[in-house]
């Protein structure tokens, strides 16, 4: 606290500590003035409570008078009550007798008074131009009790001594021993006189200076060189920092951008759409509906718990870059989180070849299902209708058949024709979807799919009331093979409206919507519907059906089940015999 420095106001002694007794020779009324206005300039406007005591050729008027003129804000202090004159009568002396100690008392209740007005300290000043010769002695006694008194303590005090016949080389030298130091004017300007002890003191504090600053000089130097040394070895990490192909960001404990390198940036650009900015704070970066979710990532890695994903970021002029983020805890030597390590590694060839492989596989296993479904066409749907006609060829050479009999097996010959004919064009549509799948994908807006499906089924729709409920708000659209979607849309509705039920009206719901990287389709009804417990593995399959009395073949699930397969998505079914069926597509929202 006694460190503490606070401006005298006085220009040659500048700023001085607490706890400072020191004087002041005076020889006219006007040097007086101009040392002690200034002195209680300096600690008015610096917050502290001024007390000055004044002498008989001084009165308590001047001292306002002058303290008014030389301050603009004085009446400001005096309302606040921190400024007190006080005659030496009033202070030092009680019933017409000197009381020293009542002074000494004194002092300590105005510190704690201006402690509780929210001061930072004392400041006083006692001019002892009163002073008699019978009171020499103990006053100067005082004024050394007052060293330790005020040695510790937020007070300042600077006492004033007129210079004149009646003062001896004796007094001054009692005077200027009892304070730490002495001011006075000589030759026109004020000098500050030292007692011996501050003298050493000042040479012993040269001295350590000249030593510390020689130590700083070669301190500097060996600073320099390190710093050197250091400036190198950061140019060679940021070098190779800002030139590895992985994208590194660090931030503090409170999430701010203390470094990053060119690819980071890059790489924040593409996920977050921000650039990255050193000394920001990162969350604040991003835009309002990533803050959360980041913020939530950021949290559990900064609780110990390193976060890892994969990503896609899509290009405007390609497929998208793919990255391996990881976030991890930065610890001290104490083992403390003071920041966290964001790192992304650009996988896209390998993530494509990944995906290549994904889709050889699928396209091998859509490949083999359609072998086992060839399989089945031509040892059972086939092999029929070919030994109808291979049999029936051999009855027509017999020069003994009938007319009759000819001309039924005429007819018996044409009807397998035709259905081996049937079956060639349904492997021939289904063979088309392998073809297809290279088709260039494009965005398809459901209701405009919806209005383009349900044109062919107008006249039908309005003979028998029937409703559709449409909802596309979840999903506007897709970007996918569009005579794909086209032909799921109208089959699932064709289904719906063939097998009804008469009794009541046929309602048809159609509604999308979103789910993390998916389209979700729901296609329901109150149809016939299918008893899954008994026909549940059969729904998808080749020419299987299931209500005898419509007419149908049993390829329109199949083909619906297949196209989705080759859009990369899945079906599923939910249904209850006379209460309806459910349909729910899963297309990948790419």
């Amino acid at each position: 606290m006694t460190e503490e420095l606070r401006p005298t106001g006085i220009d040659v002694i500048g700023d001085i500590p607490w706890g400072t007794h020191f004087c002041h020779f005076y020889e006219t009324k006007e040097d007086l003035l101009s040392i002690l206005v200034a002195f209680f300039k300096a600690g008015l406007e610096n917050n502290e409570y001024c007390l000055w005591i004044t002498a008989p050729h001084i009165t308590v008027d001047e001292a306002l008078t002058a303290l008014k003129k030389a301050i603009p804000e004085f009446d400001h202090y005096l309302r606040r009550g921190i400024i007190e004159i006080e005659t030496h009568i009033d202070w030092y002396q009680k019933d017409g007798k000197l009381d020293l100690e009542r002074a000494i008392a004194t002092v300590s209740d105005r510190l704690r008074i201006a402690l509780q007005q929210n001061c930072e300290g004392l400041r006083a000043n006692g001019d002892e131009s009163w002073l008699r010769r019978k009171e020499w002695k103990d006053f100067i006694d005082y004024e050394r009790s007052l060293n330790p008194l005020i040695a510790q303590k937020r007070i300042l005090i600077l006492c004033a001594y007129p210079l004149g016949e009646s003062a001896t080389a004796t007094d001054i030298l009692d005077i200027a021993y009892a304070h730490e130091f002495t001011v006075a004017k000589r030759n026109g300007r004020l000098e500050i006189l030292e007692t011996p002890d501050i003298k050493k003191t000042k040479a012993q504090l040269q001295h350590a200076n000249n030593l510390l600053e020689t130590d700083l000089a070669e301190k500097t130097k060996e600073l320099a060189k390190t710093h050197n040394i250091l400036g190198k070895s950061q140019s060679r990490l940021r070098a190779i920092f800002n030139t590895t192909d992985i994208a590194f960001l660090l931030l503090d404990s409170d999430l701010h951008v203390l470094t990053f390198n060119t690819i980071a940036n890059h790489w924040s650009q593409l996920s977050f759409g921000t650039s990255l900015k050193e000394g920001a704070n990162f969350i604040e970066l991003l835009k309002e509906d990533r803050k959360a979710p980041v913020k939530e990532m950021m949290d559990a890695a900064m609780a110990g718990r390193p976060v890892n994903y994969e990503a896609n970021y899509p290009l405007q002029d390609g497929p998208g870059e793919w990255y391996c983020i990881s976030v991890n805890p930065v610890k001290d030597a104490e083992h403390h989180t003071i920041g966290l390590c964001c790192s992304a590694t650009n996988i896209t060839t390998s993530k494509a070849a990944e995906l290549e492989r994904n889709r050889i596989s699928n396209d091998l296993v859509h490949r083999n299902k359609d072998l086992e479904q060839f399989a089945y066409i031509v040892s059972h749907n086939l092999r029929a209708p070919l030994a109808n006609i291979i049999s029936l060829s051999r009855m027509l050479r017999q020069d003994d058949l009938s007319s009759h009999d000819k001309a039924e097996s005429e007819e018996f010959l044409f009807q397998s024709i035709a259905k081996l004919d049937e079956i060639v064009n349904d492997l021939n549509q289904i063979l088309q979807v392998s073809r297809d799948i290279g088709e260039t994908k494009e965005k398809v807006v459901f209701s405009e799919l919806v209005n383009a499906v349900l044109t062919g089924f107008r006249q039908l729709i309005t003979q028998e009331q029937i409703t559709f409920v449409i909802d596309f708000a979840g999903a506007e659209f897709i970007r996918t093979i569009k005579s794909y979607l086209h032909s799921i849309f109208y089959n699932l509705i064709s289904n719906s409206i063939k097998y009804r039920q008469l009794q009541i009206p046929l309602v048809i719901e159609i509604r999308s919507r979103k789910r993390s990287k998916k389209i979700i389709l729901t296609f329901k009804d109150n149809a016939r519907g299918i008893d899954l417990s008994a026909k549940g593995e059969e729904v998808f399959g080749l020419y299987k059906r299931f209500h005898t009395d419509t007419e149908g073949k049993g390829l329109g699930l199949y083909m619906v089940k297949t196209q989705v397969e080759a859009l990369g998505g899945t079906i599923s079914i939910n249904s209850q015999p006379n209460i309806g069926t459910t349909f729910l597509v899963e297309l990948p929202n790419n």
